[in-house]
């Protein structure tokens, strides 16, 4: 009876070791850090985090999964800390096709920056 337990727990442990982890909905990368490093003063300036939602917009593509909601927005709000207003309205305007339910915050944006199309 032992030896048949310990050849159950035994043949479960291995079956464990087969299972493939399961895909996410959308790509994270460094998204989550870069709101915190945003919104809470650290050493990491803009130019940082923008390189960090860059790479997770091509690690999104190379695997050809969907960025984040609000991935976008949040790096095109950093493009306009930074000066680059034509990036973080192109961002914007990615934003809004990705996520159409966006759309009246992504206008909100835009008006605020005084570039509503």
């Amino acid at each position: 009876m032992i030896k048949l337990l310990f050849s159950v727990v035994i043949i479960v442990v291995g079956l464990q070791g087969c299972v493939q982890k399961p895909a996410t909905l959308y790509e994270w990368g460094g998204y989550q850090s870069s709101i915190y490093s945003y919104l809470v003063p650290s050493n990491e300036d803009a130019q940082a985090q923008i390189a960090s939602l860059e790479k997770t917009i091509d690690t999104a593509q190379s695997k050809d999964s969907r960025t984040a909601p609000g991935l976008h927005a949040h790096l095109a709000l950093l493009y306009f800390n930074v000066g680059r207003d034509e990036e973080g309205v192109g961002h914007l305007l990615t934003e809004k096709q990705l996520f159409p339910e966006a759309t009246e915050f992504v206008n909100f944006m835009l008006e605020k920056q005084g570039l509503l199309p």
